[in-house]
Formats: C-alpha cells, sequence, structure tokens
C-alpha cells in the first residue's frame, strides 16, 4: 500500500524538475552559430542596422498577415531571446559575441521587439537572436523604431515562434514580471509590482516621455525584456535603471547605495510602434 503511494509521488516530483539554464554553453553556441551567419555574409551587418535607424518610421502597420496571438504561452521564456552581434577583434581568427541583451516575439512569422539603444549601440558583422534551446536566428531589418519611446520592431529570418501577447495599461500596484538576461545570466525570471508612472524630463534635443517603473529586479543585459503581467501579457519592457545614492546630489555616485530604480517602457508606446494606421485586414482575427 505504501509503495503505491510512493509511485505518484516520484512521478509528480520528477515531473517537476526545474529546467536548468547553462549560461556558459548558451553563450558560446550563440557565438559560434551566428558566427557561422556572418561568414556567409547574406544578411545587414550591424552597423547597417544601426544607421537604417536614422531613415526608418518611428510606427508602423504590421506587414499583412502577420500572426500575433492572444494566448499567452506556459512559459514565457519561449517568447524571450537574446540579442547580440559577432565581430571580429583583430588579434586572432574567432568570432566574439559583443554584448547581448534581450528581445522578444510579437508574432510567429518573424517580428520581435527589443530597445532602440540596442541598435543604436550595435556593434559586429551580424546581429541574430538566441532562444534557450540554442536556435540562432540572423536578423534581417529593423521596421520601426522610436529613439524617444526607446522602442524597435525588426525581423529575423524564422517561422513559428512562440509570441507574447499585448495587453492593457496595468494600474500601480498591478503584480508584474520580467523574463531577461542580467549580465549572461540568462533567462532570469524576477518578480515585482508596478510601483508609479512618471516623466522622463527633457535631455539633450529629445522630449519628455512617459516611463513606467518596477520594482521586479533586472539589470544590464535586460534590456529589452518584456514586463508581463499575471495573464502573461507584454504590460511594458525593460529600458533602464537609475542608482539613487545617499550622498549624492547629482547623480554620481557617492556614498551608499540605498535603491535601484527599474524604468520601463509602458505597453502604449510598444502599442504605439505597430499600431500606426494597421489595416483591418491584416489585424482581423489576430487579437
Amino acid at each position: 500500500m505504501k509503495r503505491a503511494l510512493l509511485l505518484p509521488l516520484l512521478a509528480t516530483l520528477a515531473h517537476a524538475a526545474p529546467e536548468i539554464i547553462d549560461d556558459v554553453a548558451l553563450r558560446s553556441g550563440f557565438e559560434k552559430k551566428l558566427g557561422s551567419i556572418a561568414d556567409q555574409e547574406e544578411h545587414p551587418t550591424a552597423k547597417a542596422l544601426s544607421e537604417s535607424l536614422e531613415s526608418i518610421p518611428t510606427g508602423t502597420a504590421l506587414p499583412a498577415g502577420a500572426e500575433r496571438t492572444d494566448e499567452a504561452p506556459e512559459s514565457p521564456a519561449d517568447a524571450v531571446f537574446l540579442i547580440g552581434g559577432v565581430y571580429k577583434c583583430g588579434k586572432c581568427e574567432h568570432w566574439h559575441l559583443s554584448s547581448v541583451a534581450t528581445a522578444w516575439a510579437l508574432s510567429r512569422d518573424g517580428l520581435m521587439v527589443t530597445n532602440h539603444h540596442v541598435f543604436e549601440n550595435a556593434r559586429g558583422k551580424a546581429m541574430g537572436v538566441c532562444d534557450r534551446h540554442g536556435t540562432v536566428h540572423p536578423i534581417t531589418e529593423v521596421l520601426a523604431a522610436d529613439p524617444d519611446a526607446d522602442t524597435a520592431l525588426f525581423r529575423v529570418a524564422a517561422d513559428g515562434l512562440t509570441p507574447l501577447p499585448v495587453g492593457p495599461t496595468p494600474e500601480v500596484g498591478t503584480g508584474v514580471e520580467v523574463v531577461s538576461h542580467p549580465h549572461n545570466r540568462f533567462f532570469m525570471h524576477t518578480f515585482g509590482r508596478v510601483a508609479r508612472y512618471f516623466t522622463m524630463p527633457q535631455r539633450d534635443d529629445r522630449p519628455s516621455v512617459t516611463r513606467m517603473s518596477i520594482t521586479a529586479d533586472y539589470a544590464k543585459g535586460s534590456s529589452g525584456g518584456p514586463v508581463l503581467d499575471t495573464e502573461g501579457r507584454v504590460v511594458g519592457m525593460v529600458s533602464s535603471t537609475q542608482s539613487i545614492y545617499y550622498e549624492s546630489n547629482n547623480g554620481q555616485p557617492k556614498g551608499p547605495l540605498q535603491m535601484v530604480v527599474k524604468n520601463c517602457v509602458p505597453v502604449a508606446a510598444i502599442e504605439a510602434l505597430v499600431a500606426a494606421a494597421e489595416p483591418e485586414e491584416a489585424t482581423a482575427g489576430q487579437r
């Protein structure tokens, strides 16, 4: 009798075993596969993609037939990717992976979203994305990008991706989670709440913009990571952090670090990126 009760329990425990992420192997595989893509010279360089930001619109209608979804995947990590480029240092013949950021799939047929500054700071021969299973897709073009909103819509050469649905604007206090890659710790899943909405002041020649602060944790490498509500819908996107030091009045590090504020792109800015004059026939039945 005891054995009969124990077997189902062991089966349940075995099924619940967590997925183990091998950061070193994933990064190495991304570097090698993207290097092979760069060798083929069939896709735009990181420099070309960065330069294209000057001439593309800040919002665009999605291509006809773009396969978006209303259904959240069982695991949001299925829709999240590493994004980066490869370059050669000039001292050896090997490809080297540049800084890795985060991106997420908007449609099954290769449309993805990340931050504008990810492409603005891009370097290398080719750029691509990598999922948690090590599958790599080259980036073929940037379709729209808004430097003020810090958003970018781009395409990869892929089909059959797992996309994330886009949700409504969450209220302050709403539970949220982030899937991102803080400093090469890939597919980190953190949890928190919407802390506030605020106006980010003008800087240089850029206008003031609305940002959303959250308490879910992230760090460098998380740029472009989706902020999800409890139903698995995208309600924002990682953008930047601000560190608060006790003895500093000018933003420069001085004294003990008291708090790191997490500032995100609100969902309205993401929708603006892909909703400009979107044809009804292209969206019917997809949202």
